[in-house]
């Protein structure tokens, strides 16, 4: 078995494992995965999240009145002291909330994209993808201010409005980076790695052409790296799929046409990225799929 391979079936087996009550009460049905050992980075998705501290707001200010407080967790009310106006210069009032203790903490996650349903499976959320280390690392990485090849490419997108952006960054990344499958393992590339030393798998080819989207306007909730497995050719792939004009259009490595998903027979998607997100897929239970998908 490949490491790609691996790694596919490590991590859907660990997802798996995490979200089988969430696809129970979805009436989503998972398909059979082979058993295979928990890496550390499985076993990290695995792992229950961190607590969320509650954070309590300082008072707004007053004419030095008497502050009732609620606390969030017992629901205990005491009463603070007014706030003394004669305080000298720095020095701190000892009944003071801290102001400081809310803006410490870090911002709240952004909204989770619509599910990315694709190729007839539906799609499951199972938390974050922020524990895997290899898709925050690539994710994260900015083409803003790096100059490559790609830099005349994404100068002139916006004045061919004629052209689809999908379209031209498909075929441009096909074009000027090479196939070349991981020996030692599954690796994921930085966008500008992959397309400064001109070659990569599948995986990364997505990843450069969703760094090329982005950089030209296109939304991140609506670009998704999916990880699918080849029903026809039996080995494990990646695809960029896209959200545009109401349909999901997929951008593959093997073909230089952009393909709406509903005519892409072969493939099975195992599970999909985007932002901090993440999903595994099943097939939704008979009594669950809507009826025009039954025709």
């Amino acid at each position: 078995m490949t490491g790609k391979a691996m790694f596919h079936v490590a991590m859907a087996t660990a997802l798996f494992a995490i979200s089988a009550r969430g696809a129970q009460a979805q009436d989503i049905v998972r398909p059979a995965q082979s058993q295979d050992a928990f890496s550390e980075e499985t076993a990290a998705l695995a792992a229950p999240s961190a607590p969320v501290t509650d954070c309590l707001e300082p008072p707004a200010d007053s004419e030095a009145e008497p502050q009732s407080v609620i606390l969030p967790t017992t629901g205990a009310v005491f009463t603070l002291p007014p706030i003394a106006s004669d305080n000298e210069e720095g020095q701190t009032d000892s009944t003071t909330p801290d102001s400081t203790a809310c803006a410490d903490l870090p911002p709240p996650p952004p909204p989770r994209p619509d599910p990315p349903d694709i190729f007839g499976l539906a799609a499951l959320p199972v938390g974050t993808a922020a524990t895997l280390a290899r898709w925050d690392m690539v994710r994260t990485a900015s083409l803003d201010g790096v100059a490559g090849p790609w830099t005349e490419l994404v100068d002139q997108i916006p004045d061919l409005p004629d052209l689809n952006p999908l379209d031209l960054v498909n075929r441009w990344v096909n074009w000027h980076v090479r196939y070349l499958d991981d020996s030692d393992g599954d690796h994921w590339s930085p966008p500008a790695s992959t397309m400064l030393q001109g070659f990569g798998d599948c995986e990364d080819f997505s990843i450069a052409k969703m760094a090329l989207l982005r950089m030209v306007g296109i939304p991140d909730d609506d670009m998704f790296l999916v990880l699918l497995r080849d029903r026809h050719r039996r080995i494990d792939h990646a695809v960029l799929a896209v959200r545009r004009d109401g349909r999901t259009w997929v951008l593959d490595n093997r073909t230089d046409k952009l393909l709406p998903q509903e005519q892409v027979a072969d493939y099975a998607p195992t599970m999909s990225f985007s932002g901090p997100f993440m999903w595994i897929y099943g097939q939704r239970s008979a009594h669950n799929v809507p009826a025009s998908d039954k025709r």
